[in-house]
């Protein structure tokens, strides 16, 4: 069941069609039809009006003797500000009037995609918020302030794109430049490097449970090291990470996002084919692991070629009552156009196990 539709047109190969996204949303298909890019899409979107929220205050932090509050709408409104501040406070507040929702999105999509080109030069995307039409210039049509302000909450946690676990490899290899570095992979480097103190009851659960349930799958916990990270190995020695298992790393980062506190309640994590690295066993546990975020408030948008991971999500799902909170995406191309087919019933299932199933029966019939 879709819990929020947004429609893509002339965007990448995506001509005219709609996206279901909902607490788990998969999105599967054949390689090169375009999974990537909405994500990457949706995650600009979600992540702008936070990045330019960021900004201002940002500015506003030069001035000491104030107090701000955030109103739904993602005003900001200061309180006892002293008089000597307020000609200081009024220059800052005409500075941030030029960081727009408009300005940040065209930069972080132009750094996750290099190029806006890169995705059509004239695209039009509709969600349950707002509209965004390209044409060279970017414009956002927002929904009315007070539907906005009963629906919205800026009580939330990070947004996090994860394009490789392997980024816990890489990251003291890595030469960061701020605005070189693509947005998405600058910003989870960011959250790798930080340990967000606060915690609450629910998530301090949260945390212990999913940190026994993971150490349970990869034998160990991984813990940062300043600029690297290392495995701890139940029962051995402690390994650099740069020597575990691309599988441990895949778990491993997921654990890590849950004890540095970056996912929690109002989370959204967005993970591109997370079965890369997994023994088809460990993509089913991966798959326990979401659903376990989920149900502590996280909402979760993954890509994915493996018929293990949607069947073991299809069926748990509906065993355990929670396939209301599934959307399943199915990617099909013909002639360089991508269409996308919701899920909804079982006859929809087969479409789904065909694409994914078919190129290996094709290439096992040649050999019998």
């Amino acid at each position: 069941m879709a819990k929020e539709l947004a429609h893509f047109k002339n965007f990448a190969k995506l001509k005219d069609t709609t996206v279901a996204f909902n607490d788990i949303t998969v999105i599967a298909g054949k390689p090169g039809t375009g999974k990537s890019y909405v994500m990457k899409m949706m995650y600009a979107l979600q992540v702008s009006p936070m990045e330019s929220l960021s900004q201002s205050i940002e500015k506003f932090n030069t001035i000491t003797s104030q107090r701000i509050e955030v109103k739904k709408d993602g005003t900001l409104v200061f309180k006892h500000v002293s008089q000597d501040k307020e000609e200081e406070l009024k220059k800052l507040e005409e500075q941030a009037k030029g960081i727009t929702v408009e300005k940040t999105l065209k930069n972080i999509l132009n750094s996750i995609f290099l190029s806006m080109e890169q995705i059509s030069n004239n695209f039009k995307v509709e969600t349950k918020y707002q509209t965004i039409q390209y044409d060279e210039n970017l414009n956002i049509e927002s929904k009315k302030q007070e539907e906005i302000e009963e629906e919205s909450n800026f009580d939330f946690g990070e947004i996090i794109f994860v394009e490789t676990p392997l980024i816990l490899e890489f990251k003291k290899f890595m030469k960061r430049e701020k605005g070189k570095t693509p947005y998405h992979i600058e910003s989870l480097l960011n959250i790798l490097d930080t340990d967000y103190s606060f915690t609450d009851e629910e998530q301090n659960k949260l945390i212990k449970d999913f940190t026994q349930k993971s150490k349970e799958i990869i034998k160990g916990d991984i813990e940062s090291s300043g600029d690297s990270f290392i495995f701890n190995k139940e029962n051995d020695k402690n390994y650099d990470i740069v020597n575990a298992s691309s599988g441990t790393k895949s778990i491993g980062l997921l654990q890590y996002l849950v004890t540095n506190k970056a996912l929690k309640k109002g989370s959204v994590l967005y993970w591109e084919e997370p079965e890369v690295h997994l023994h088809p066993s460990w993509q089913l546990k991966m798959v326990d692991l979401f659903v376990e975020l989920m149900h502590a408030g996280v909402k979760i948008v993954f890509s994915t070629h493996s018929p293990y991971m949607c069947d073991y999500l299809n069926a748990i799902s509906q065993k355990k009552g929670f396939d209301d909170r599934v959307s399943f995406n199915l990617f099909e191309e013909t002639d360089g156009v991508v269409q996308n087919h919701i899920l909804e019933n079982d006859d929809d299932w087969n479409k789904i196990q065909a694409e994914l199933l078919d190129p290996l029966e094709e290439i096992m019939w040649e050999y019998v």
